[in-house]
């Protein structure tokens, strides 16, 4: 009788993430192979530029040669871990991020437990917003403070007369 061994999986992976310039991130992975302990298991984070805005046109007369006509992909590989065992875990940290890290995040396991190599991936999006968004990123974050009941108060001589009930009140965004 055959039984079939629990298949391998991704037990934790990293998420799309928009953040603000400057700040630190963090973005896990997590992989269990399937059934005995002695398996050698890597993870390789690898970094993808989307060939997007400013790229496209730089690629291009990098690779004079090349016939495609999009320019593919520009991938740097970030780090690499190797454990033996059948579970492994490593969380990519990401400081004082900056706008030129925006891009594909992906991570890699490669399983060695088997006669051939099996390659798993889950990737996300990481996207940067410049220290001083625009507005109306500004005014989905203040919703939260609204909701919450504060409302915005005028003091000083600058202060106008209270406006007939339903003026006055912020529209919803």
């Amino acid at each position: 009788l055959y039984l079939p061994l629990p298949s391998a999986t991704f037990t934790e992976v990293p998420k799309d993430v928009t953040v603000r310039e400057g700040d630190d991130i963090e973005m896990p992975c997590a992989f269990r192979a399937s059934g005995s302990t002695s398996y050698s298991l890597e993870i390789q984070w690898w970094y993808l530029k989307e060939p997007a805005r400013e790229l496209a046109h730089e690629l291009a007369i990098s690779v004079p040669g090349s016939r495609s006509k999009t320019a593919p992909a520009v991938r740097s590989l970030l780090q690499t871990v190797r454990v033996q065992g059948n579970d492994i875990s490593h969380r990519l940290r990401l400081s004082g991020v900056r706008r030129q890290d925006e891009g594909v995040y992906q991570c890699r396991v490669s399983d060695y437990s088997d006669d051939e190599t099996q390659e798993h991936k889950a990737q996300a999006l990481l996207r940067v917003l410049s220290r001083f968004a625009p507005p109306d990123v500004q005014a989905a974050e203040a919703v939260s403070h609204i909701q919450s009941g504060a409302a915005p108060r005028r003091h000083g001589p600058a202060a106008r007369p209270t406006p007939p009930p339903g003026h006055g009140k912020r529209p919803p965004p």
